[in-house]
């Protein structure tokens, strides 16, 4: 392995790019919310059809099903999801430890 020039910065850990994952979501999320308020405040009426259309919808559809399956589905993913962040916290460790 060679070493890295000390001129260059480190390559960023795991923690620091699911950090800037989390901050871009919330950041996409707060920008949708606002735009969807200022939509709201446009047109009160249209809002108002919307979420009840959107209500009718919901009351018709199987949504007790629908969660049960998003809940197996995440209970499915969630132990490979953790067994790769693992395999890449003991990546980022070996590697730290080969540079020293």
């Amino acid at each position: 392995m060679t070493p890295i020039p000390s001129g260059l910065a480190e390559p960023p850990t795991v923690e620091q790019g699911v950090a800037a994952l989390i901050e871009d979501v919330k950041h996409k999320v707060h920008s949708s919310y606002e735009s969807c308020e200022d939509r709201v405040r446009r047109s009160p009426g249209k809002a108002i059809l919307v979420a009840a259309a959107a209500g009718y919808c919901l009351h018709r559809l199987p949504v007790r099903s629908l969660l049960v399956t998003q809940v197996r589905l995440m209970a499915a993913l969630a132990p490979p999801a953790l067994f790769a962040f693992g395999a890449a916290k003991l990546c980022e460790f070996l590697q730290n430890e080969a540079r020293r």
